[in-house]
Formats: structure tokens, sequence, C-alpha cells
């Protein structure tokens, strides 16, 4: 009878853990959470729950911020009926998605758009965000409308050429600005990775000293949006502003005061008063002062709930774009197959990848 009981209860040992490989491969499989085939990537810690808290309004836009306008015109772009109709096919493919992960993940993908919106080139850092996108085109007529209501053109999407790789200064660029433009979100680094892994490239640091304004809107900013609606060209001015006050004053030594995150004279906005840019000054003092230690540096200015929310210093966070010790990964990304890139510094919609680490979004 022991002998019995001994092999039951082996049996039931050997089940159980060929069930737990079994759906372990399941989740593997799955691009968003649960099984496409394009594996898993900014979201790594499947098994935490999904942030309880509200979702900001206008994107977690500040009152007062340049771009608020215009996240409340995307906002109101969308609607809910497209929502519930992109929701619908996406639980369809992946029917394990509980309310608060498609409530989170839907809202970094508006925060994307805004994004795209306003820069020329935006990579893709969440395959969990792009699988959303990949059904959300299916719906052409309503992505169309969205789009021309938004920005007035088409965001285009597109995977990039094999083999080939993002610019290493892309992560950095993409967590100044989303810093810059948005308030702190809980589920952040869970969707996008970790924030402030990757310093600002020499490359990058000089054609913002060297440059002008003209010359950075070209180069950087989606000029044909910009020219559609004043909002837009606002927030580029404002963010060309910030960048070059923040770059002046860290060549000068000057470390950021987190109580005063920098001068927005002339826009009616106070970014201290927001809670917004608060790390983007660190981002660049360090990548100029702590070029070799700047993922360090970076984790050390955050606070517990910061780095929680940004996912810093954290390892169960993909698609963190650079080493730990913060020099430029080889590829200025975790090694995903795609990247984006626009022609011309005329804006004229978009086109991104689909790979953590290499899609993106930018004018073409």
């Amino acid at each position: 009878m022991a002998l019995f009981l001994t092999v039951l209860l082996i049996a039931a040992i050997v089940l159980i853990a060929v069930s737990a490989i079994m759906k372990s491969k399941g989740n593997g499989r799955n691009g968003y959470s649960g099984g496409t085939g394009r594996g898993s990537a900014g979201r790594t810690n499947v098994f935490a729950p999904w942030p309880n808290a509200e979702l900001p309004s206008a994107l977690g836009v500040p009152f007062g911020h340049p771009a608020r306008s215009a996240a409340e015109r995307l906002e109101s772009a969308l609607g809910l009926d497209f929502e519930s109709r992109v929701k619908d096919r996406v639980l369809k493919e992946y029917p394990r998605i509980k309310d608060k992960e498609w409530d989170w993940t839907w809202f970094e993908l508006k925060r994307y758009f805004l994004m795209c919106g306003i820069m020329r080139s935006v990579p893709m850092y969440s395959r969990q965000v792009d699988a959303v996108w990949h059904e959300m085109l299916m719906f052409t007529r309503e992505y169309e409308q969205f789009c021309s209501r938004f920005c007035g053109e088409m965001i285009h999407h597109a995977p990039h050429a094999p083999g080939a790789s993002p610019h290493p200064g892309e992560r950095a660029l993409f967590d100044w600005v989303y810093g810059e433009l948005f308030g702190q979100a809980p589920a952040s680094g869970r969707i996008w990775g970790a924030f402030y892994r990757t310093r600002m490239p020499e490359q990058k640091l000089e054609e913002l000293a060297e440059w002008s304004e003209d010359k950075l809107r070209e180069q950087w900013f989606n000029v044909k949006a910009a020219t559609r609606y004043a909002d837009l060209h606002a927030s580029a001015s404002y963010l060309i502003d910030r960048a070059k006050s923040q770059l002046s004053a860290a060549r000068n030594g000057e470390s950021p005061d987190r109580r005063e995150a920098g001068s927005a004279s002339g826009y009616g906005y106070d970014p201290a008063l927001g809670a917004t840019g608060l790390l983007s000054g660190l981002l660049i003092y360090h990548s100029i002062s702590h070029p070799t230690d700047f993922a360090k540096q970076m984790d050390q200015e955050q606070n517990e709930d910061e780095r929680k929310a940004n996912g810093s210093g954290d390892s169960t966070y993909a698609c963190s774009g650079s080493s730990d010790d913060g020099r430029d990964h080889p590829d200025g990304g975790s090694g995903g197959d795609s990247s984006c890139g626009s022609s011309g510094g005329d804006g004229g919609g978009s086109s991104c990848g689909s790979s953590c680490g290499g899609g993106g979004c930018g004018s073409s």
C-alpha cells in the first residue's frame, strides 16, 4: 500500500511538472502575454498583478503643458466604440488578457501615438503594444479616420528590412521625450522595458548643441503634423527649448534640481508643478558627467516608486536598450529585428517596425 501511494505521488508530481512546462512554452509563443509567435517582450513579469490605479486623464499630460490639447484630441478621436471593437478582436487571439492589462496596454499605445504626432521617429519597444496596433490596423476606415482627426495624416506601420539595427541613441531619446510629455504611470516600465538605462549618445548631444531650432525641427520632429496643428508645433518648440537648456546646464556642470525641473518661460507651464521632465535633465546631465556608469547614477536619482514604475534597476524588465553599465548597446536596443526611419524632413505620417528594441514610428 505504501509503495502504491509513493508511485501515485510521483505520478502526480510528474503530471504537474509537465503541465507547467507546456504552459510556459505556450506563454513563450505569445507576442502579447500568452501566445502568438513573436515572443514576449516589454512585459516579462507575467505573474505580478497589473496596477489598480486609475488611468490618468489626457494620457497623463498635465494641464498647461503644450501637448495637453493634442492628447485630449487624440483620445477624442479614438473613442470608446473603436477601442471596444479592437479589444474584442485582440481577445479572440489573446483570451487570457485581463481588463487591467488591456487598459494599461491601450493607454500606452495612445501615448505612443502622441509621440508619433510630435516626433519624426519613435521606436517601438513593446511587442505587447505592437500586437494591439496590428489588430487595430485591421479596421482600416476607422484607423484612417482616427489618424486624420488626431494629426491630419496616416500613422503608417511597416516592418524594417531584415537584419537592420536601430541607432544606439533611439532608446535614450525615447526615454527623454516620454519623460518630458507624460507624468509617471505605474505600468510604463513593465510595458516598454526599463527606462533610463541608455545614455544619450555624443552624436545626439552634438546635434542638439550645434543645430538651429529649424534644423532640429526638420530632422527630429514631425513637420507636416506640426503645420496642421498648432499644439503639435508648440510641443516641438517646447521640447527643443527644454533639451537645449538642459544640455547647456549639463555642460556647465550644473546638476538639475529635482524641485525645479527647468525653465519653461513662454509656454505658461511649470514642469516642476506638472511633474514632467523630472528625470530628463538628469538623463542629459549624467550622459555627460557619468557616461560609464550612467544607469547606476540614474537608479540612484530615483525614489522607490519611480524605480518601480520605470523598471529601473530591475533585471526582470526586457528591452532596456543598453547594458547595465550604462554604455550604449551595440545595436541600440535589445536585439530587435526591425527598426524605423524616415525620409525627408517634412513629416508625412509614420512608419513603424514590430519588434522589441527595433521597431518604431517615424515620419516619412
